[in-house]
């Protein structure tokens, strides 16, 4: 198969590059006369190629073309033109590779959506046995495929319960869990799971007292959870079409729970996953045990390890979600107990489906689509090319021109995921905007305001990582660096 890449005469080796690099031989780029491609739409690149029959004629011999992933608008627009398909790739260049390898193997993109899209949304087909469904949702014997199940914490408040649970549906969750503590009312956590029923997933209700249990079943809970040391409180509430989920660390216990509930609940059975280090593995050891030994499908909970560890999640529920995958985990349970795990849910989904297609692959994950590669990439930047012209001067630091008179202030507002920029002259504000690009706002507040080249350049910096930051949920501070990693040292950074 023959790609045509379409890209932009300043990325055009760059493009050449990373699809070597990858491995792809069989393609051809062609650059239009543009300085991004990424700030044109698709109906706008199909106008360029209508006008140039010779960038026209150089995507002749492709079987498909490709645009970039962050190409506004529809892809049948350019297919018009050129009389072949074309798809929006991902919005990573360094991901292209891997996106064209998917097509040639059978994918299917997009014209709309970008690839990182669509290849991260397609599930592993894997063949299992269905112990029993909760509601609509069918739970496998043994996975994969893995559930996902996301807890709203007990310290949400019930205002925001509903909002929170919504969001777990949006990113991924095929149950949720309303989560309660023993200072949790009864008549709150019935409440609690009201307003979560209504968003169309099952619901499970964590129980400390058997009142809790009887108020959550009564207001539509599709079964409730339990520690071990608390079955028999319980056991006159279940039937076989109510959910237990037990919770022990004793597959003694857990056998002997089974043995007497597998005929009166749809058992679900936790092997409790330990805080790390104070005994994550012997806690693996167990569910490999319990999955071996008993029958019941099993909840792999990543709550104590994602809480625990000092790490970005991402990473850190792409390591569990194989671990899950490895023991034939049935559903698998995220917590967003604190903002360092925010977002969870969503990563938690990605793991799981890369897990999963690399379990029904027999092989590892390695060279799969993936995006839990946040801030690194599968393949090296390609070297930097020789331009033609005057030979470039190195600049050292540049001390800025800085005006007392004027100045902006930047700021965040992450709950409506906008950026406001302030100007101020004379100690007094004259301006503000706000909105969600930062090149759309610096051209804004340069074509309003009259401002300094020197000073416009610095605001585009600025918004730029103000944009960056409010992808990543990370607060942003004007001036400060938002990324340190940790082979960055004092005195050993990039200062400009």
């Amino acid at each position: 198969m023959r790609f045509g890449i379409v890209t932009s005469r300043p990325a055009e080796q760059a493009v050449r590059e990373v699809l070597r690099e990858g491995g792809v031989s069989d393609f051809v780029v062609v650059a239009l006369p543009v300085p991004a491609i990424s700030l044109l739409s698709a109906s706008a690149i199909a106008s360029i190629l209508a006008s140039r029959k010779d960038l026209l004629s150089q995507l002749a011999s492709s079987d498909v073309v490709i645009l970039p992933g962050t190409v506004r608008g529809d892809a049948l627009e350019v297919s018009k033109v050129i009389g072949r398909p074309a798809f929006k790739g991902p919005r990573d260049l360094g991901e292209l590779p891997i996106a064209l390898r998917y097509v040639s193997e059978g994918a299917r993109l997009d014209t709309v959506r970008a690839a990182d899209e669509v290849l991260g949304s397609v599930e592993p087909r894997i063949s299992y046995s269905e112990a029993f469904r909760l509601g609509d949702v069918p739970v496998p014997q043994r996975g994969p495929p893995v559930l996902l199940v996301s807890e709203v914490g007990p310290e949400v408040s019930e205002a925001d319960a509903p909002l929170i649970a919504k969001r777990y549906v949006k990113e991924g969750a095929d149950i949720i869990l309303v989560g309660a503590e023993g200072d949790t009312g009864p008549e709150e956590l019935a409440r609690r799971v009201k307003v979560v029923r209504a968003l169309g997933r099952p619901v499970i209700a964590e129980a400390p007292s058997k009142r809790h249990a009887e108020e959550a079943l009564t207001a539509g809970a599709d079964g409730i959870s339990v520690a071990d040391y608390q079955v028999n409180d319980v056991i006159d509430l279940l039937d076989p079409g109510v959910a237990l989920v037990v919770g022990g660390d004793s597959v003694e216990g857990l056998k002997a729970i089974e043995e007497a509930l597998s005929a009166r609940a749809k058992l679900i059975i936790d092997p409790s996953l330990a805080v790390p280090p104070l005994g994550l593995a012997p806690s693996v050891s167990r569910y490999l045990r319990a999955s071996a030994e008993l029958r019941s499908p099993m909840l792999f909970s990543a709550a104590n390890v994602t809480e625990e560890v000092e790490a970005d999640s991402a990473g850190v529920h792409a390591l569990l979600s194989l671990m899950a995958v490895e023991v034939r985990a049935s559903a698998y349970l995220v917590v967003e107990e604190t903002y360092k795990s925010i977002h969870g849910t969503s990563e938690a989904r990605e793991a799981l489906r890369l897990a999963s297609t690399a379990y029904a692959r027999r092989s590892s994950e390695r060279g799969m689509f993936s995006r839990l590669l946040v801030l690194k990439q599968q393949l090296p930047p390609p070297p930097a090319q020789a331009e033609e012209g005057p030979r470039p001067e190195l600049v050292d630091y540049v001390e800025p021109d800085v005006s007392t008179s004027e100045y902006v202030r930047i700021a965040l507002d992450h709950a409506r995921g906008l950026m406001r920029v302030t100007l101020y002259r004379g100690g007094a504000a004259v301006g503000s905007l706000e909105g969600r690009h930062a090149l759309s706002l610096s051209r804004a507040l340069v074509r309003r305001f009259n401002v300094s080249a020197e000073h416009a350049a610095y605001i585009g910096y600025e918004l730029a990582k103000a944009e960056l930051s409010l992808k990543l949920g990370k607060t942003y501070v004007q001036d400060e660096q938002i990324i340190v990693p940790p082979w960055e040292r004092n005195g050993n950074s990039n200062s400009c």
